[in-house]
Parts: structure tokens; sequence; C-alpha cells
């Protein structure tokens, strides 16, 4: 074969910063290299020519003793890394252990196992090498590429989605961090093959993308933040692996791309890493003619390649590696051993999970004698592999400390920096008409879809955290024709559907994992309601997917992992935004660097405590007193939610529905609110209307209820009414007022609905409609006692309803789903939830054995409230935690959410404040207060701001708002079940005290 003359192999050897950039940095590209090359680390140059950095450690005094200390089989076994399981059985441990003894191999390269199991066997293996071993691992995406229990960060092709370069290096600084805690200071990574065929059945994902540019930057990072966090790149797989249509693993590919297309695109990467200090290189089997015409000769075992091309033209000076020998790409033509020998005359330093360690010593020495391969040059091979263990500390050997091990592999930090680089990664390739993110959310009537062979709720979750959405989930398997005909008949209609693949594959012979039925559905679908498509897997899936085209928005999320399910649904409604452009091109429509930017709009967040500075750690104790709660039986099980700076940062739920112990409790779960409702229902109402001047605080009852002018309530001011210092009675037990004779009356009850018994109180128990008339009577003839002085009573709320329905001449449920709900979003939040909730959504409260003779469970505990119907001022609302922070974060924001003004913020002002300073009348309008005498309430901690307002429940429920700290806390539980005069929940602080460890957490 002819000599290689690569007119650009030193193009990267100039010493001008100009010519650098001019050839990296083609006008199509907007990012500025300067910027990036002064950012990875101490405003070093980026793209500075380098050496190994091994090769100017001063060492050699080391390296010789070793070298001199050892025979002839112990050198030539330092060539020799070794491919090893740390999830086997004693027999193979000792077998290995064996090799490593007798032969002292210079390395191990660990496979599949578990990090204190690897840990434990390096040990072992170490103590038996006579020489320390280099540890390797293939960790592209972290130690979970091989470890169970470890962080897995984004695939290459994910990663290539992201603007933010320098996320790239954190995360190799971070995956060097763990490999070193593991003892590892070799890593097989980054894949640098520009992955310029769709069909590449092995590289794919494992690819920053086509673009050798792009991929060449992102190669660059990694492996710069790899070695200067001590551990050696192994860029891979040289010459490029990129063009394959066929799997090393099990047969030689073919690449038959010319001599300049080579190195106009596969080699580029590998030439700039090179000139820039890159330490280990592993060439891959693959069979290119333009580089050594010899039949069935792998670029492993070429002379042409190895060592003219990689080591002599391009100046490759640092430790080549062969890949795995027991491939098939290679040991299809060659036996065990004799490929060890051509490997090593090809020009290779280190052999790479031989297949037989003894066969391969034998042919060395035989190729050393017959000449083939020479003596000198395995001896520089030696001492070279030998400076590279000294400059990783080899000479200094410490065995890997198993305490605290998997706490130190999975910090909260690399936990962060693992979400930034999924959440960065989110591509919008399609957003027609500005569709995304999901707004005016009272009009939309979305469904969601997934479909996958393990299709997971928590997106569909996530989703439901931002509006109602129906959910419906099917297997691949499950998609038969009559399935698909009953669900596009159910699906008509809703006027929004979210189609996402899940469960999908990086293997483009298994169509990606991708369901050919998913494009029937999305094509017939898109015929009478907006499509929008979500796909949890590869670039390529979408070309797997025909119809992909006839949704209105497609959002690639390239993996089914946890944290893009969460993310994508924030992003799909606003909660994040993105920038994110898709690294290759699937198809003809979409092409590489599409992608629509798409900005957050101050929905919630939702992350860990340490994105927003707090350590989780300190947030344990909340696990402790909900779990000591419900041992003691303050509550079977409850929702704890905290929002800081609009991001959640806990959303937790504990426990059971109820103490049979059967039923979890979960984030979705809705509890009954009781007087919350005051607050969250009836003065949101009362809000609006004195935003929109229908309400004058300082008017009487009697300029709105005209059937009070000649009672005891006729002149009560709004205002001294919504601060309970009106002189109203606290409550009437109006059901008991329908007892006779022990037993309900049959005039007021029925256990049947007809005409006139419409009003459902309880399962079974339906009300006289006119009896709430009777009610109201009642109230108006109740006696005024103290007013002007401080005295809660239900009655405020009641009445208030009144009011508000007399304004309007529309109901209060109907008003507040109007005017927040249904906008904001809130997919819980509701009155009477068994009409649109099963039962076991809705935690159970008490087992009412005096009224109404049943576990309440979707009915009001408060009686009156149930014998109003299920909808009064004072009690009735249901909900989770979450919308109940969503609503609490806009009035936070003065009155504004996402963008849109729901209430004036001078109204949330006036509402929220205390209306009676440095008086006993703590209490703002609706609102609860601290006292800012005495700066407590009871019913909040000690370090709550003089600002905070909220509200709590007589069934175990609370909110708090501390706008000096932008922080919202919310606690639901059914403190009630399966009694209502259980007073452990106030008794043992269990609300007051999680308060107070999350106040502890902003100091610290």
């Amino acid at each position: 074969m002819p000599f290689l003359g690569l007119s650009s192999v030193f193009i990267f050897r100039s010493d001008s910063d100009i010519s650098v950039q001019e050839k990296l940095n083609p006008v199509s590209h907007s990012f500025e290299l300067r910027t990036l090359a002064n950012y990875y680390s101490g405003n070093k140059n980026l793209f500075a020519n380098e050496d190994p950095a091994f090769l100017s450690v001063d060492g050699d005094h080391w390296v010789d003793s070793v070298f001199n200390s050892l025979d002839h089989t112990q050198r030539l076994g330092q060539l020799f890394m070794l491919g090893v399981y740390s999830n086997k059985n004693k027999k193979y441990e000792d077998e290995i252990a064996n090799q490593v003894c007798n032969y002292n191999v210079g390395g191990i390269m660990f496979l599949k196992g578990g990090p204190i199991r690897q840990a434990n066997l390096t040990n072992r293996l170490q103590e038996n090498a006579t020489t320390p071993m280099m540890i390797a691992i293939d960790a592209e995406w972290g130690l979970a590429m091989r470890l169970d229990s470890t962080i897995r960060f984004p695939h290459q092709m994910t990663l290539g989605a992201i603007k933010d370069y320098t996320l790239i290096y954190k995360m190799g600084a971070e995956i060097a961090r763990e490999c070193k805690r593991m003892g590892i200071n070799v890593n097989f990574a980054p894949v640098a093959d520009v992955n310029n065929n769709p069909k590449n059945p092995v590289i794919g994902n494992r690819s920053f993308g086509e673009d050798k540019t792009e991929v060449t930057l992102r190669a660059l990072l990694y492996m710069k933040a790899l070695q200067e966090n001590g551990v050696l790149a192994t860029a891979k797989h040289f010459p490029g692996h990129g063009d394959a249509d066929a799997d090393s693993h099990l047969e030689l590919p073919v690449i038959k791309q010319s001599l300049a297309e080579l190195d106009s695109v596969e080699l580029f990467p590998f030439k700039t890493m090179i000139s820039s200090g890159l330490a280990g290189m592993m060439v891959a089997h693959l069979s290119i003619p333009a580089l050594d015409t010899a039949a069935h000769t792998p670029t492993t075992l070429s002379k042409s390649v190895v060592t003219k091309l990689l080591r002599e033209q391009m100046g490759f000076k640092g430790l080549i590696f062969t890949d795995a020998l027991n491939m098939k790409g290679v040991t299809k033509y060659y036996e065990p051993g004799i490929v060890d020998v051509k490997a090593l005359i090809a020009g290779n330093d280190i052999l790479l999970d031989t297949q037989d360690l003894a066969k391969a010593i034998e042919e060395i020495n035989k190729a050393i004698v017959k000449g083939e391969l020479n003596q000198d040059d395995i001896d520089a091979r030696v001492k070279k592999i030998l400076k590279v263990k000294y400059w990783l500390g080899l000479n200094n050997y410490k065995p890997v400390e198993t305490k605290n091990l998997l706490n130190d592999l999975n910090t909260p930090d690399a936990e962060i920096l693992n979400r930034q680089l999924f959440r960065s990664s989110l591509t919008i390739l399609k957003n027609n008409d500005n569709i995304l993110p999901l707004n005016n959310l009272e009009s939309l009537n979305i469904a969601s879809v997934a479909i996958g062979d393990d299709p997971d709720s928590s997106f569909q979750q996530y989703l439901n955290y931002y509006a109602h959405v129906d959910l419906y989930k099917f297997r691949n398997r499950e998609l038969k024709d009559i399935l698909i005909d009953s669900l596009l008949i159910a699906l008509r209609k809703y006027n929004m559907v979210i189609i996402s693949a899940h469960s999908t594959s990086i293997r483009p012979e298994k169509n990606y994992g991708i369901s050919d039925k998913t494009s029937i559905i999305i094509d017939s679908l898109s015929k009478h309601t907006t499509v929008i498509l979500d796909v949890f897997g590869p670039a390529y899936c979408i070309n797997k997917i025909p119809a992909a085209d006839k949704a209105k928005a497609i959002l690639l999320s390239y993996e089914d992992h946890d944290y893009l399910k969460q993310y994508s649904a924030e992003l799909l409604f606003g909660g994040i935004g993105t920038d994110a452009c898709i690294p290759v091109s699937p198809n003809s429509t979409f092409h590489r660097n599409c992608g629509v930017p798409s900005m957050a709009e101050g929905k919630l967040q939702y992350v860990i405590p340490e994105d927003i500075g707090i350590d989780s750690k300190s947030l344990s104790k909340i696990d402790t007193i909900v779990k000591n709660g419900i041992k003691n039986g303050a509550m079977p099980g409850c929702q704890v939610l905290a929002v800081k700076d609009g991001k959640v940062f806990f959303n937790k739920s504990y426990g059971y529905q109820t103490y049979s112990n059967k039923e979890p409790v979960t984030n979705n779960d809705l509890y009954d609110l009781a007087s919350v409702t005051k607050v969250a229902a009836t003065t949101m109402v009362l809000m609006k209307l004195y935003d929109d001047k229908k309400l004058d605080l300082n008017k009487k009852l009697s300029d709105y209820l005209p059937d009070l002018k000649n009672t005891n309530k006729s002149d009560i001011i709004i205002r001294d009414l919504l601060t309970h210092q009106a002189g109203l009675k606290s409550w009437i037990p109006f059901w008991m007022h329908t007892v006779v004779n022990g037993k309900l009356s049959d005039d007021i009850f029925h256990d049947t609905p007809s005409k006139y018994y419409a009003l459902k109180v309880a399962d079974s128990l339906y009300m006289r409609n006119d009896y709430a008339e009777t009610m109201w009577q009642e109230i108006k003839d109740s006696p005024i006692k103290d007013a002007g002085k401080y005295l809660y009573s239900d009655f405020t709320m009641i009445i208030s309803k009144r009011i508000i329905e007399s304004i309007t001449h529309r109901p209060l449920d109907s008003l507040v789903y109007e005017y927040f709900y249904n906008p904001l979003g809130l997919s819980t939040m509701c009155f009477n939830p068994l009409d649109r909730f099963p039962a076991n959504r809705i935690v159970p409260t008490e087992n009412d054995i005096t009224f109404r003779h049943q576990l309440l469970r979707g009915y009001v505990h408060d009686p009156a409230a149930a014998m109003f119907g299920g909808v009064s001022g004072h009690a009735g609302l249901f909900s989770n935690s979450n919308d109940l922070a969503i609503l609490f974060q806009m009035i936070l924001q003065h009155g504004e959410y996402a963008g849109r003004k729901y209430l004036d913020s001078a109204t949330v002002a006036e509402f929220t404040r205390q209306q009676y300073p440095n008086s006993p009348n703590r209490r703002g309008l609706g609102f609860d207060r601290v006292d800012n005498m005495n700066h407590t309430n009871g019913s909040v901690c000690k370090s709550v701001s003089s600002e905070t307002y909220g509200h709590t429940g007589f069934t175990g429920t609370c909110f708090w708002v501390d706008p000096k700290y932008n922080f919202i806390y919310i606690f639901l539980s059914n403190r009630v079940n399966p009694i209502a005069e259980n007073p452990k929940l106030v008794n043992m602080n269990i609300r007051t005290d999680i308060q107070q460890v999350f106040y502890d957490s902003f100091n610290k």
C-alpha cells in the first residue's frame, strides 16, 4: 500500500490561533471559539499544541526501577488488559487473580458489576499484581454504562444537542472524579466517531452527532476534563466508526469512503485531539480499503493504519489500545494468540481483552524469536506503559476505600449536573403556530397517549402537574387494529392529544423500538384534533414515524430517562425553556441544527433541594417527623410540598390513605381541604370582584344581601366580616336539627334521589332541595356578640358565598373554575370530586357514625358544607398539594402567573395584609396571618417572617406563604380519619415542626 500523504494531517500543528479558528469555525457556526477555548480550565487554550501530559512527568527513575525488576514474562504481561466482571463467583475471581499473579498483566478492563463488588475485586487483584495495574472501564455516559447503583449521564448524541459546551467539560470532570473514587484511571471515552450513517448499528447514540466540528469540540472538552482530573482519556474508535453499517462485535464492517473523505471527516476529531494532548487512542476493527487493501485485515491489525497513519503521520505519542480482541470483527479471521501478535506488529501498545492470555504470550515469544517482533520495541512500549502508570499515580497506589463508596459516587452535585445536562438537551423540532408552550389551558381538553413496551407513568404524572390531562397507556403489542379503532373514537372528544413514544431502542434493526402503529394513530388523529408528538428515543426515531410531520409540534427527548420525562412535561407547558438543536439529520424534513427555541414562562419548576442551595440531608428530619406522627396515630398519611423562588424542591407523599395500610398516598391523591376552602375558593373570587370594582370592602352586608336588612347583620361591614370581627357565632350544628327520635328526619332526607331530594350529602343520602334555605335562615337569626372583637366563624365565608352569588348571579364553584382553576391548569382542585375522579384517588376522612353513618370518601367532611350540596364558602374544596402550590404561587407573584394577570397586585396586597395592626386581630381579608405583636398564631413555626399569610383546615391541612423568603409550605392530611376527635397532629406540633425544618435549611 502506498504511503499516505494526507494533506491536512497537521492542520492543527500551527501556532496561530487565527488559523485554528479559520479551520474549525466555519461561517455557519454561531459560537465563538475564543470564548470556549478560554472557558474550560484556567483560561488555557483549548486548542494548544500539546503532547500527552505523561511524557513530561519526571518518572524515569521509577519506570527504570520497575522495568528492571521484572522478568521477561512479567514485562510482556504489561501489554495486556483483561476484561473482567465483578458480578461473578469466587471461582471466576480466583482464575482472574491467578492470571494477574502469573503474568503480571498491565491492566484490568471492568465490565458488568457493582461498585462495592468491583472495588473489592480491584483491591484483591491489585494485591496479586507485581506491578500496580491500570484499571479501565467503558464509561462513555458514566460508570452506569457498566456498573449498577451509579449515575447514568446522557448518551453522547443527547449531549450533542446541548448548546452550553461548558456542561460537557463539567460532566467529564465529574466522571473523572467518580472513576478515581473507584480506583479507575482509564476511561474508554470519549467516542469521537462522526455518525454520518443513520443506519449505523453500533455507534448511533454513542456519537455526539454527524457534524465533525461539533463532535470535535465536545470530544475535546470531554477529553480535557478527564485528563486534567487524573484519568487517561481514550478516544475511539480510530480511524472512525461512524459510517459503518455493521456491528464489529459481530462481523467486520467495511468503510468504503475515499482517502479524501476520511481525511476531511472521520479523522478530523482525532487529529484535533492528538494536537491537544490526547493520551489514549482505541483502534477499531474496521476494513477500510482506502487505508489498507489487504483482505480481511481490520484496522486494529493494520500497520498502515496504526503505525504509519496514526503514529507516524498524525504524530500520536500516547497509548494505543486495540478494541476488544474477542470481537467477531477480528476473531472471525484470526486465531487466539495470532491476533495478539498481529496487533503488536501493527503498532498497538495494549492488547485489550485477549481471548487466551497464555496462548498470546506463547505466540508473542515465537514472533520475537522469528524476528517478527523486535524486543527493543516491545521494551519501549512496556516503559511507556509504566510511565503512564507513574503519571496516573500508581507509583503510590492505594486500595479503594469502600466506606461511603455509594454515597461518594452519587453526590447531590453530580445529580444537579446530570439534571442540567438532560434538561438542556430537549429539542423542539417543530412548533407550528407557536403552540408550545401550552397556554390558555381553559380552552384545552387534553389527552396523553403513551406508547411503548413499558410506557412509564412519570411523564404523564408531570403533565398533570400543569393541567388536567386524561391518560391512556398502551404497550406496542397491544396496539391491534380493533384497539386502535376504539382509541381513535375515544380521543375525538379531545382538542389536543399528546402522543409519546417510550421504551425505545438505540438499534435501527429494531426499528428503534417504535411501533408502526404510532404513525397510524398520528395520521388518523391529526385529521380531527391537534397532535403533539414527544419521542423519548434517538433522533433517528423520527424517521420511523412517517406521519410525524402531521403533528402540530414535535419534541425530541432522546432517551427514555426519568429526568427527561419530567423535563419534557415541564417544557411542553413552559415550566422550562430550551435552545437545543438536533445533532443529526434523521430525514429530509429535519436536518442537523434544527431546533425551535422556547422560553420558560414562569410556571412552577420541579427541582431537587440542591438546585436552590439546600442540602437534601437537612430535610431528612421531615421523614422522621412524619413517620413518627403516622406511627403514633396522628394521621394515616400526608402530602408535604415546599416551593422556594418558584421551584418545587420538596414534594413527597407519606403513609397510606387509611390505617388499613392498603392504599399508599401518592402526590396525585386529593385531600379534603376543609377551611382552606375559605381562601382557595371564596376569597379568590372576592378578590376578583374587588379587582373588578364590583365589591366594596367598606360597604354593609345589606348592600349586597337585601334579605339581611331587617336582621342584626344588616350593618356589618364587609371588611369586619372577612377579618372575623363581626361578632358572628362560630358555627351551628345544622344536621342535629334534622334528627327526630334519634334518626334523620324522613321529611328532610331520603336514601334515593328524586326531583325534590337532589342534594347529595353522602353515599345514598339525599337532602330536600329547599332545606339549604332553612339553614340560611338559622344563620340570619343567629345572635351577634362582641362585635369588633376577633372571633373565628364559619359564617364569614358562608355569607361571603351568598354575596358573590348575589353580585354575579352565578354559583361560586363555576366562578372560581372560570377565573382561576381552569386557566391555571389546576387538575385536581374542585368541589364534589367524585364527579371527576375515581374514589381511590380521594383520601377518606372521618368514619362518620353520628350523622351520615359511613366512611366519608369524596364527600366533604364538614357537615354544613355537605348539607349545602358539597359547595360552600367555608368548606368543600378538594385538591392535591401541587395545585395549591400553583394557586398560591400566583398570589405570591402579586396576582400573576406564567405571564397572565389574574389579580391586580394592589388587590393581593390589600387582602393579604394584616387589616388591624397592633391589635389582637391578626387577620387579613380571608387570609390568616402571623400576629405582628406576638409573631405567632400557634399554627406556624417560630422562624416565619411577619409577612407570612395562609390558613389551616380542620381535617389536618394548611398552607403558608412567606413573601420574605419567597416560600410556600403546604401540608395535607386526613388527621380526622377515622375519628375527628384526634388532637395528635396539633399536640405533636407536626405541621409546625416540618415548617421549621424548611426554615432551618435556608440558613445552612
